[in-house]
């Protein structure tokens, strides 16, 4: 066996990554046990229900530009899981996670971990190891009782809510902010690109309760000048950028780092900021993966990522548009495929290799279906003229899976 063969199956012996617990009991004593890491680094802590990777990132590269030692924490893993623990945006090596896993294996069978909380307490440790100066976190799932909110974090930054993970966080969007709500500190800063004005109310009554600043990105001025398929022309607050990534989610992302890293670290140049952001790479994420056909991953795997991707493919497409799409079971898949049936020229549907056995004869019978993503993926190809876009969405764990056919690694 390989070294990623090996982690792999070992993070796999903990019930993989649909084994969920979102409780912090056990995890808060794990981590005790091990000499509370997590409180070692100082901490960024990036919740909300799209747009925290990319923010994530962005922050990040911003920060090891300007020549601070940064860990960085993400999920899903598209290829592997090294891509969840990066150092200085460089995937930690397959070696050292293995000989971490390894190390700690005998505190995750005690404490019972899950997959993600193993993974979590590895990132903690690796950072306190590694001497970093700031861990940049994105949050798995909700906030209140997730794996991450654990530290005492400089600055929370919220990107938005919209409905995902309703059996676990609520049916209204009202209680889900509430549950994100719950990495915010007492005396401590939010940012937050939220726009709704009854989510506005909530969000300032919790500061209030807690003596906490709030921050809105929406007091910015931005302005796109420029979209192609390779990304966009924008100015915050009138400076000029380039994302490499078209999506109005991936400006309204840009926006939200820019005002985070232009309060917390003021002295951080802005030139140092644009060349950061133009740097910044999103896999999974409007991925242009080869041309002549084009094709395109974009992991969009809630309703509200499905629409952001319908508003970019409106700005940039040309050609024909034939969509290859797969999605979870747990998500409105219904819904989903009818709005990318509405742009599409062809489209077929496909499982995620994975969760193959929960597949019902209801996702099947949706529309054209092939059961094989990499024959699925063939079939497209066959049919798609070199001035068109194939484009393959509807969940990151689909596009981790077929990404390997263009790409043996992920790079950030």
């Amino acid at each position: 066996m390989t070294d990623l063969e090996k982690l792999e199956a070992l993070l796999e012996s903990l019930g993989g990554e649909k084994r969920i617990r979102y409780a912090l009991d056990h995890f808060q004593t794990a981590l005790k046990s091990v000499g509370n890491p997590e409180q070692t680094v100082k901490s960024i802590l990036i919740g909300g229900t799209n747009g925290k990777g990319t923010t994530t990132l962005l922050i990040s590269q911003t920060l090891k530009a300007q020549g601070f030692k940064v860990s960085t924490y993400l999920s899903p893993h598209l290829q592997s899981p090294t891509e969840r623990i990066l150092n200085n945006l460089n995937p930690i090596e397959e070696k050292e996670l293995l000989a971490l896993a390894e190390e700690f294996k005998s505190t995750a069978d005690k404490f019972e971990l899950t997959y993600f909380e193993y993974l979590t307490l590895l990132f903690f440790v690796q950072a306190q190891r590694n001497q970093s100066d700031f861990s940049i976190i994105e949050v798995g799932l909700g906030g209140r009782l997730d794996s991450t909110n654990v530290t005492d974090p400089i600055a929370t930054v919220l990107t938005n809510v919209s409905f995902d993970h309703q059996s676990l966080l609520g049916n209204t969007l009202e209680t889900i902010l509430k549950e994100k709500l719950g990495i915010l500190r007492n005396e401590s800063l939010l940012f937050t690109g939220i726009r709704e004005p009854q989510l506005k109310e909530i969000i300032e009554t919790q500061c209030q309760e807690l003596d906490a600043i709030f921050y809105y990105s929406q007091e910015l001025t931005t302005e796109i000048h420029k979209i192609t398929w390779e990304g966009q022309e924008i100015s915050i607050n009138g400076y000029p950028f380039f994302l490499r990534n078209p999506s109005p989610g991936t400006l309204a992302n840009a926006a939200l780092a820019f005002l985070t890293l232009r309060i917390i670290f003021p002295a951080i140049p802005i030139s140092t900021l644009q060349t950061a952001f133009r740097k910044t790479k999103t896999p999974g994420r409007f991925e242009t993966l080869s041309l002549n056909p084009r094709v395109v991953l974009s992991g969009d795997h809630n309703p509200a990522g499905i629409t952001c991707l319908k508003s970019t493919l409106n700005k940039v497409s040309s050609g024909k548009l034939l969509i290859l799409c797969g999605f979870s079971p747990d998500k409105p898949y219904q819904e989903m495929y009818l709005e990318l049936k509405e742009i599409s020229d062809d489209i077929l549907l496909t499982q995620i290799p994975r969760l193959s056995d929960k597949t019902t004869e209801q996702y099947r019978a949706m529309g054209n279906f092939e059961e094989n993503a990499e024959i699925a993926v063939q079939k497209m190809l066959a049919k798609t003229g070199p001035e068109d876009t194939l484009l393959i969405t509807g969940s990151l764990y689909l596009v981790g899976e077929l990404r390997r056919l263009w790409k043996n690694k992920v790079s950030f």
